[in-house]
């Protein structure tokens, strides 16, 4: 076995054309594959390559380009992001004083 084959390159044009499935696109922005297709469904991610009946893929160079946005979006409008983890700490406080109520379990 040459050095090459235990180790081989890979051309960085192949990862341009490469295609992901919806869950791999999701888990690769940190988020669930609802919140993945509610971007998608508002316009706000990549659109889809649709490959065959059922076999929903996107291109793996859209959604780095998306992500790369994203962050970009997020350094310019710290404050927004500040506000989302003030709300998701006031809800999660809220959940437990309700779970000791005994309101859910």
């Amino acid at each position: 076995m040459t050095d090459q084959t235990k180790n081989p390159e890979i051309h960085p044009a192949l990862a341009d054309v490469a295609m992901i499935d919806g869950p791999s696109a999701a888990a690769a922005c940190g988020i669930s594959i609802t919140s993945w297709q509610t971007l998608v469904s508002r316009g706000e991610a990549p659109q889809p390559v649709f490959r065959a009946h059922r076999c929903t893929r996107w291109l793996l160079s859209d959604v780095r380009q998306f992500l790369i946005q994203r962050a970009q979006q997020t350094a310019r409008e710290p404050a927004q992001g500040d506000a989302l983890l003030r709300r998701a700490k006031m809800a999660s406080l809220a959940a437990a004083a309700k779970r000791a109520e005994g309101g859910t379990q």
